[in-house]
C-alpha cells in the first residue's frame, strides 16, 4: 500500500503536540509496510538531520516550494474572504500543482491530509481515497479565544474567523472521503455537524515505554506546566495560573516553585519569572521527562484550546498527579479525583495543588490510576488499532 502524506512542518523532533500525533502516525503506517510519500510544506534551512530520520520511515521526503506570505496582508485580505485567516494562510495553488502531479506519475491508494488548514491543498479531482487526520475542531478553540481576549479589534477578527470556520468545517470534512478525529468527543461534534457516518476516532496517544515513571524522584513543592508555550492557549493558561491560582498557593507554601517547561515563551511568560524568583522559564528542553518526572504537581489549568492535551497523557504516564481544568482535559476518558483532579475555580484549583503538595491521603493513588488508565486506553499501540480496521485491506 502507498500513502501521500501532506503536512505542514516536519514532525521531527516530535516536540510538541500536532508534531508528536503526526510523526507517531508516520511509525505507525511504516509498521504496517506502508510506503509513505511525506509532503512537508515548511521546513528549516539546517533539517537533514530530521529529513534523514524521516525517511527510515518514507519512501519520500519531499519539502515543497511555495511563497511566502504575509500574515498582516493576508489577514487584510482574509477579511473580503469566505475563507477563514489561517486555512487561506495555509491554501496555494503552486502546492496543489505539485500534489497533483506527483500522484499522476506515482499513483497512491491513500492521501491523508494533515489537518483542515491544508485541506484546500489536496487535488480533489483526483480520485484517490481521501483520509483528512484532525487535531481539534478549530472553531471551538477561535471562540474560547475571543472570550478572553481583551483587544478588541482581536476579539472581533477572532468572531469573524469563528464564524467563518463554524461555516465551512462541515463543507470540508464531508469532502473527504474519511475523518479521523482525535477524540470521541470531537467525533460526536463533527457527526452532529455532517449527519456523516465516515467519521473513526484516533485517539491521542503517549510512548508509555518512553514516558516510564522511573527512575525520577519528585522534587518536593515543584508544580510544573510544559508545552509549546508560543502556543497562546498555553500563554493564556501561564498567565492565568500565575495571577490567579498561584498566589493562593503561596500564601500557604512559601517552599513552592513554578516550572514553566517549554519553546518560544513570550516575552509576557518570561516577565513573570522576573517578578517572581519562584518562577522558572526554560525555554525549549531536550528531555520534557527530566521535568515532568521531577514534578510534585503536574497542572493543566487551560482556558482555551481543543482536541486533547498530549501533556496530560504524558504526565499520567510517567504517574504524576494532575490537576486540570475541564478544558484541559477534554475529550479524554479520564474520570475526576480517580485519574486526575478538574478544578476550574481558581481557588478550588490551588486548594487541589496543595492537597497533593501535602501527600493528602485521598489523592496519593492518582499517579497509580493514571499509569493504569494510559496502558489501558492512550499507549500509541493501542491507539491506532482503529486506524487499522480503515487501512486493513
Amino acid at each position: 500500500m502507498k500513502a501521500l502524506f501532506l503536512i505542514r512542518d516536519l514532525p521531527y523532533p516530535a516536540t510538541h503536540g500536532y508534531k508528536k500525533r503526526n510523526y507517531f502516525l508516520i511509525r505507525a503506517l511504516a509498521r504496517r509496510d506502508i510506503n509513505i510519500a511525506l509532503f512537508v510544506e515548511e521546513a528549516d534551512k539546517n533539517s537533514n538531520e530530521a529529513i534523514a530520520h524521516l525517511k527510515s520511515y518514507c519512501k519520500d521526503v519531499m519539502i515543497l516550494g511555495r511563497k511566502k506570505q504575509n500574515k498582516l496582508i493576508a489577514a487584510f485580505l482574509s477579511l473580503f474572504s469566505a475563507l477563514p485567516f489561517s486555512i487561506k494562510l495555509r491554501t496555494f495553488p503552486e502546492v496543489r500543482a505539485q500534489i497533483a502531479r506527483y500522484l499522476s506519475e506515482n499513483p497512491q491508494d491513500l492521501i491523508i491530509c494533515d489537518a483542515i488548514h491544508r485541506a484546500l491543498n489536496i487535488p480533489f479531482d483526483n480520485k484517490t481515497p481521501k483520509l483528512l487526520y484532525e487535531h481539534n475542531i478549530e472553531s471551538t478553540i477561535i471562540k474560547r479565544y475571543s472570550k478572553f481576549e481583551k483587544n478588541m479589534f482581536k476579539k472581533i477578527f477572532a468572531l469573524i474567523e469563528y464564524l467563518k470556520f463554524k461555516n465551512i468545517e462541515p463543507k470540508i470534512w464531508r469532502m473527504f472521503d474519511c475523518a479521523a478525529a482525535c477524540s470521541l468527543h470531537d467525533k460526536k461534534i463533527m457527526q452532529k455537524r455532517t449527519n456523516a457516518a465516515n467519521i473513526i476516532v484516533v485517539n491521542n496517544g503517549v510512548e508509555s515505554g518512553y514516558f516510564n515513571p522511573d527512575p525520577y524522584e519528585i522534587v518536593r513543592n515543584s508544580i510544573v506546566y510544559s508545552g509549546q508555550i508560543g502556543w497562546h492557549p498555553n500563554e493564556d493558561a501561564i498567565i492565568y495560573f500565575v495571577e490567579n491560582i498561584y498566589p493562593l498557593i503561596k500564601e500557604k507554601n512559601h517552599g513552592v516553585k513554578f516550572w514553566i517547561v517549554g519553546d518560544k515563551p513570550s516575552k509576557r511568560v518570561k516577565e513573570t519569572a522576573k517578578n517572581d524568583k519562584s518562577i522558572i522559564v526554560t525555554g525549549f528542553v531536550k528531555d520534557i521527562r527530566d521535568y515532568i518526572g521531577k514534578a510534585h504537581v503536574f497542572v493543566v489549568p487551560l482556558r482555551i484550546g481543543g482536541g486533547t492535551r498530549l501533556k496530560i497523557l504524558e504526565a499520567l504516564s510517567m504517574k504524576k498527579a494532575v490537576v486540570t481544568t475541564s478544558v484541559g482535559c477534554e475529550g479524554l476518558e479520564t474520570e475526576n479525583n480517580k485519574h486526575l483532579l478538574i478544578r476550574d475555580n481558581p481557588r478550588d484549583f490551588a486548594s487541589a495543588v496543595l492537597d497533593i503538595l501535602e501527600d493528602k491521603p485521598p489523592y496519593q493513588n492518582l499517579g497509580k490510576e493514571g499509569r493504569g488508565l494510559i496502558e489501558k486506553k492512550y499507549d500509541w499501540g493501542v491507539v491506532f488499532e482503529e486506524l487499522n480496521k480503515v487501512l486493513a485491506p
